[in-house]
């Protein structure tokens, strides 16, 4: 049964007398050290020893034998073997006493721990590469946990970003390196937790040095686990990212800076079309004025050379009214229709006069609500004629303006009777004053008001119509002289033209524009003062 139990150990098996011979050897003693077991019996036990590693053999062996605490340890010794073939291999010993009637045997149980023995060097050589590739790492702090959080292992890359020497900070909790909000909200804890449960838990986020001072930090916790899972701890790797922080901070004002400008950019750019569209329009006064000017020296001799021609023409026809035989109908109505396109060939001339005529007014402060009033009167007739209701919304204590108010009467006329003519069926003349003290900011006026300064008073003058308005490719033509859209014997196409001259001369502006309800609104500014 003992050579049973012999032969089926997994170890090569000696069994040695006290001289140190050996008496017996199992099957895998053979296969081990490459004797036959004929060769082995008898021998002594250092045949199976380097002889260099004899005396070692026997003083390991002594102290084995005699050191019972050793023995119940379960710990082999640790020597060299030698096979037949000369070849040494790393060997773990089991010696064991056996107390037989021939005197006290000792039983020995070898194993070559040739693989174990290169495993574990392979195993300290990548350990030590780690622990060199760690230490190494300086822009990375890279630390171990224990499964509470306690600090383990701390790199030098762990120092320099964080302030800390190893000998300092190892069995601390890692919660220290969190700001005091993120310990009131529990993100250490919060840490653990789920880096145990789902693996890892990361973050950026800030974080605190040895002095106080914050950084942010990129991090990452990641669990370990041994055999069956179990979590043996973690590994903390933590990179500052205080720099990029910034330039993303940066960045995203740079961004939003950017974006100001580009609606600054905007609103300029629709400044500069609004500014283009006004020089447009300042230039088309220009154009007007010059052709006004061209009109008015035109008018000044043409006016001159027609004036007498037609009373000379008028006398004569007065002269052949008087000579027609009775009776002779077609000759009287000839007559008068020539007389009647005389008389509308001298008004036209008599508006040109007043079109050149000189710039000196007699202008002194009116009421412009008593002129407009005195102007209502005198068209009162053709407002009853033409069924037109007249809505007043005139300011009380208007404040007076330099006027010559026998022009700005005649002003107020022609721009009345152009409204009733253009409610034919009937309709509503509003007639509005108001005075306006301009702001500072003069870009929200409307254009009309932007030939002032800041700060000046100004009396405005509103005349509407619920007539059919003017069509939008008229509007531009309104004041050119002899432009009328009127029928032929109802205008001359001067009227609006001499109505711009007498306001130009009071240092005025006027506007005529489409009314958003329907109709056309004239606007009138004189200044005050």
């Amino acid at each position: 049964m003992f050579r049973a139990l012999l032969e089926s150990a997994p170890d090569a098996m000696v069994i040695v007398n006290g001289m140190g011979a050996m008496v017996l050897v199992n099957g895998q003693a053979e296969r081990l050290f490459g004797y036959p077991r004929e060769e082995l019996i008898g021998q002594p036990v250092e045949l199976l020893v380097p002889q260099s590693h004899q005396a070692q053999h026997e003083q390991k062996q002594r102290g084995y034998l005699a050191d019972p605490r050793v023995r119940s340890m379960g710990s082999g010794l640790e020597l060299c073997g030698r096979r037949k073939d000369g070849t040494e291999f790393p060997a773990e010993i089991s010696l064991s006493p056996l107390k037989t009637a021939q005197g006290v045997l000792v039983s020995a149980a070898v194993r070559d721990v040739s693989e174990r023995r290169q495993a574990e060097q392979a195993l300290h050589a990548s350990e030590e590469r780690f622990r060199l590739l760690v230490e190494g790492v300086k822009d990375y702090a890279i630390y171990m946990l224990d499964p509470e959080g306690q600090v383990v292992s701390w790199n030098e890359g762990a120092q320099a970003i964080k302030g800390y020497r190893a000998e300092e900070i190892i069995g601390c909790h890692f919660s220290r390196f969190f700001t005091p909000e993120d310990l009131e909200r529990g993100k250490p804890a919060e840490a653990l937790r789920v880096a145990a449960a789902a693996g890892r838990w990361e973050e950026d986020g800030w974080r605190l040095r040895r002095d106080g001072s914050r950084f942010c930090a990129s991090a990452l916790l990641t669990a370990v686990r041994g055999e069956r899972g179990r979590l043996l701890g973690f590994v903390k790797v933590t990179r500052d990212i205080t720099e990029r922080k910034r330039a993303e901070e940066r960045l995203t004002r740079a961004n939003a800076e950017l974006s100001r400008s580009d609606q600054s950019l905007k609103r300029a750019l629709e400044a500069l079309q609004v500014s283009h569209e006004e020089l447009k329009a300042a230039q088309l006064q220009l154009i007007q004025a010059a052709r006004l000017e061209s009109v008015g020296t035109l008018a000044a001799g043409v006016a001159h050379e027609v004036k007498n021609p037609l009373q000379t023409i008028l006398m004569g026809l007065d002269f052949l009214s008087q000579k027609v035989p009775a009776g002779n109908e077609d000759v009287r109505l000839s007559l008068i229709d020539m007389r009647d396109a005389v008389l509308r060939a001298d008004s036209i001339v008599r508006e040109l006069l007043q079109l050149s005529a000189a710039t000196e007014f007699k202008r002194k402060p009116e009421d412009l609500n008593v002129v407009i009033e005195r102007s209502l009167r005198l068209i009162h007739n053709e407002l009853i004629a033409s069924q037109i209701n007249v809505l007043r919304d005139l300011a009380t204590a208007l404040p007076p303006v330099q006027i010559d108010s026998g022009r700005i009467e005649q002003v107020c006329i022609n721009l009345f009777i152009n409204a009733i003519h253009a409610m034919a069926g009937g309709g509503t003349l509003t007639v509005r004053t108001r005075t306006v003290r301009l702001g500072e900011d003069l870009a929200s006026h409307p254009r009309l008001f932007r030939q002032y300064k800041t700060g000046d008073h100004l009396v405005v003058t509103e005349v509407q119509d619920t007539g059919t308005g003017i069509p939008e490719e008229n509007l531009a033509k309104i004041f050119d002289p002899f432009f009328t859209t009127k029928e032929v014997g109802v205008g001359t196409g001067m009227g609006l033209t001499v109505v711009k001259k007498i306001v130009d001369l009071h240092g005025g502006a006027i506007e005529i524009r489409n009314a958003p309800p329907g109709g056309a609104l004239v606007t009138m500014i004189l200044k005050v003062g």
